[in-house]
């Protein structure tokens, strides 16, 4: 099939949110359409009655669902002036303080998280951090948790390492096995991963830094600002906040964050 219509859309959203209290209905729509067309393709589905029909007969293919409409794209040391910016800039910040809480929203499958862990390796944080990563996506925060990742993507990562100020080697921080590459080098005894939805669950952490890279361009503003809040409420006093290249801060965002560094898409938390 070429797509679905709004009516569509608007029906399944409703029945996955009565039935599995799921919200979808804030999606960036034309986003989320395109997504879940294509997860209608992929089942061989011929429309979305056919595809409510399939979440009625099999319990567990709500969640290949979520997954699915869920993939993130990512990769380690991504927009390395980011990390060049965090590495000079952000963490020297907190060597004075005791603990350094982060909180990575919808990491995907976590080769931020672990560009994140080994900056904090390299700029000698690590024994002070404790890091929470989560996702909506469940297959994406098990593979985020076991730190394996394709070994076709390593000449990217290594150069994308290089050019973020890199003090050492990758090869450093992993271990190959087959075609993967795992970091199982890395200190990961501060790393906690989990599901977590930000449309409707709760954070009752405090954090200082708040990553959320490249998740809310799938937001209306609606959903944006209710996300905002919920950071905002979990984020310490001049805390960090930062989000993705291609994310837009919706109207009424200063309430919640002020811009730090436009070119690194870096907020603070207002008071």
């Amino acid at each position: 099939m070429s797509g679905i219509s709004d009516e569509e859309l608007t029906s399944i959203t409703r029945a996955i949110h009565s039935r599995y209290g799921i919200d979808f209905a804030h999606y960036e729509p034309v986003s989320f359409k395109r997504r879940v067309a294509r997860v209608i393709a992929r089942h061989g589905l011929e429309n979305s009655l056919g595809l409510w029909r399939k979440m009625l007969s099999d319990g567990q293919f709500i969640y290949t669902f979520i997954d699915e409409i869920t993939v993130g794209l990512t990769e380690m040391f991504r927009n390395a002036e980011f990390w060049l910016r965090m590495r000079s800039d952000v963490l020297p910040q907190f060597y004075p303080k005791s603990r350094l809480k982060i909180w990575h929203a919808g990491c995907s499958t976590g080769e931020e998280v672990y560009s994140m862990a080994i900056l904090l390796l390299e700029e000698d944080l690590i024994h002070k951090a404790r890091v929470t990563a989560t996702d909506l996506n469940t297959q994406a925060i098990a593979q985020a948790a076991a730190g394996a990742f394709s070994g076709a993507y390593l000449s990217a990562y290594q150069k994308n390492y290089a050019a973020a100020g890199g003090k050492r080697t990758l090869n450093c921080y992993y271990s190959p096995d087959g075609d993967t590459i795992r970091f199982n080098k890395i200190n990961r005894q501060p790393f906690t991963f989990y599901q977590h939805n930000l449309v409707k669950d709760p954070m009752a952490e405090e954090f200082d830094i708040i990553f959320c890279r490249n998740v809310m361009i799938y937001f209306d503003d609606v959903l944006k600002l209710n996300v905002l809040r919920l950071f905002h409420g979990c984020l310490a006093p001049g805390g960090f906040f930062v989000i993705g290249y291609y994310d837009a801060m919706p109207d009424g965002y200063g309430q919640f964050f002020e811009l730090y560094d436009p070119n690194t898409k870096t907020y603070r938390r207002v008071p």
